[in-house]
């Protein structure tokens, strides 16, 4: 499985994003919550960290592509 650690920093205690140790739910709610402007707003790397570990996963690709975050065939 590829690595999706990537050096932007997110909470208060700036730890690097890591999209593996959150639950599929979650970076859903990222996604949304990035989508939508609601609290917390992910930049363009964290996104495409998600989108990647969503992938791997093949959680959520109906949605992602709904969204706009993956070609219509990339499942």
């Amino acid at each position: 499985m590829q690595n999706t650690q990537h050096n932007s920093r997110t909470g208060k205690d700036n730890a690097p994003f890591n999209a593996e140790e959150f639950s599929s739910r979650k970076l859903m709610d990222l996604v949304d919550q990035n989508q939508h402007r609601e609290r917390l707003e992910i930049d363009t790397e964290m996104l495409m960290a998600v989108v990647t570990e969503l992938t791997q996963r093949r959680h959520y690709l109906r949605e992602l592509r709904d969204r706009g975050l993956l070609a219509p065939r990339a499942y």
